[in-house]
């Protein structure tokens, strides 16, 4: 009798475990990820802390900074100014690259000059842009052996200046060079005036 009550246990257990309960049993294993796929996914996702990363192709890079109360963004490599790339010409001089720097300065800020924007390439070369009108009265300087130019003065005074409380500027920057590299690692901001210079990071759409 005893034999009979345990078999039939055992045959309950069996046919129990075998059709399980659909309610409680485990969910069956979906389908084995494919590594490869999945590093892609995870390499195309989007960073929340985007770093400077280049300019591919030379193509044009916006980079942001922020420096007192002032948000600037710096654009790399600008479209040249005709007058100022028309009288580089005129006075044979090299060719150059632009970098326009836009300043966002609110009231009861403080005035904002720019001292250099440099650029930095992974083989540790540093490119430096400086403002506008240096460069220009040195062009000046170098094609009239001193002597004042119309042309070189009043391009002086259209683009000096610097960014004013309560304002948005822009203000131009050159580079004594024909072209940036394909791949920067860093655009540092120097103000004017010995402040520290502040590193501009690349947006997520440049």
């Amino acid at each position: 009798m005893k034999k009979t009550v345990l078999s039939s246990t055992l045959l309950l257990l069996l046919v129990t475990g075998c059709g399980g309960n659909p309610a409680t049993g485990p969910e069956p294993a979906g389908p084995t990820p494919n590594p490869a796929q999945t590093a892609t996914e995870q390499a195309a996702a989007p960073s929340d802390a985007p770093s400077v990363e280049g300019l591919v192709d030379a193509g044009s890079g916006t980079f942001a900074f922020l420096i007192d109360q002032a948000k600037g963004e710096v654009v790399l490599p600008a479209e040249a100014p005709e007058d100022v790339e028309g009288l580089r010409s005129e006075l044979g001089e090299d060719a150059v690259t632009y970098a326009l720097v836009t300043v966002q300065n609110p009231e009861g800020g403080l005035p904002l000059d720019l001292e250099a924007v440099t650029v930095s390439t992974p083989e540790g070369q540093d490119l430096e842009f400086r403002p506008a009108t240096a460069v220009i009265e040195e062009w000046g300087a170098a094609a009239n052996g001193g002597e004042s130019n119309p042309d070189v003065v009043g391009l002086v005074e259209k683009y000096s200046g610097g960014a004013v409380p309560g304002d948005t500027s822009e203000l131009l920057m050159i580079g004594t060079f024909p072209e940036l590299p394909d791949t920067v690692t860093t655009v540092l901001v120097q103000p004017a005036g010995g402040g520290e210079p502040v590193e501009a990071t690349v947006r997520p759409e440049s």
